[in-house]
């Protein structure tokens, strides 16, 4: 009848302006740009989808289409709180400052990240479930946790003390060895013995390093080819499924803890233990 036709008409109208404005926004998102002219022809294609949209009622006469209701639709910007692509003072008020003001929701996408700070207020937030205690009163425990996870790690990283001292000294001291007239000298007499090159061949520091090549050449090249092949080993470790000496130690401190406080989520206090620094840093 002619009402089908009406709505027929209506509803091609209709997904045309969408066609349309789907395009615009496509070729706009693409650039970066929105303009004021996309909001619009969005909001004219939902007014136009209205009529087709809206309850139908049955007269006399037959299905006709029951008019629109006359409400208005608040724009993506109104609800959103924006106006113009910018945050208004109420939404800039509303943001949240710290880990604590953070919803759960968006506290597990952090934790997710790796943030330790969100792992602490994750276990903290664990802390008051399962205590029943406020906010504050859950950093006391929080503290017990963070030093039980700390203890012993002066110990425990004296590898990478000592493997941070050598590597610092031992690069240092290599220069003067190398390329200080004064300092090959003395390393020669006391640990190689050499002949000493003649005074014309020692007036310049390449000179000098050149000279002093011939005896640091196999120790620099015997330390570098021993460090690459302990870096081959480990990554064939990883593909085992060995675990290094971090790995290790990380997980040592996560089972020390779900040993030391059973009454929390496992999980919580491992991802916790992981993510916390070796010592404090107070």
């Amino acid at each position: 009848g002619p009402w089908q036709s009406l709505d027929i008409t209506m509803l091609r109208k209709a997904c045309g302006s969408l066609a349309r404005t789907a395009g615009a926004a496509t070729r706009q998102f693409s650039t970066g740009k929105h303009s004021p002219a996309l909001r619009i022809a969005s909001n004219s294609s939902i007014a136009a989808l209205r009529p087709s949209l809206a309850p139908a009622a049955i007269t006399r006469v037959g299905l006709t289409a029951a008019p629109a209701t006359a409400r208005s639709f608040a724009s993506i910007d109104q609800v959103h709180g924006l106006a113009q692509d910018k945050p208004t003072v109420a939404v800039a008020r509303q943001m949240p400052r710290w880990y604590s003001e953070m919803s759960n929701e968006v506290l597990l996408i952090y934790c997710a990240q790796g943030d330790h700070d969100a792992h602490t207020e994750r276990l903290v937030r664990e802390i008051m479930a399962v205590d029943n205690v406020e906010w504050n009163a859950a950093q006391k425990k929080m503290s017990e946790i963070d030093i039980a996870n700390k203890a012993g790690m002066t110990f425990a990283t004296l590898p990478y003390k000592i493997g941070l001292s050598v590597a610092v000294v031992g690069g240092l001291a290599s220069i003067p060895l190398c390329f200080h007239l004064d300092t090959v000298m003395w390393f020669n007499e006391h640990f190689v013995t050499a002949e000493v090159a003649e005074p014309e061949d020692l007036e310049t520091w390449l000179e000098v390093g050149s000279w002093a090549w011939n005896w640091m050449e196999p120790p620099l090249g015997q330390i570098s080819f021993f460090l690459l092949t302990l870096q081959f080993a480990r990554n064939q470790m990883l593909n085992l499924g060995a675990k290094p000496y971090t790995h290790w130690l990380q997980q040592f401190r996560a089972k020390r803890l779900e040993r030391m406080f059973p009454q929390y989520n496992a999980k919580i206090l491992a991802d916790f233990a992981v993510s916390d620094d070796w010592t404090s840093k107070k």
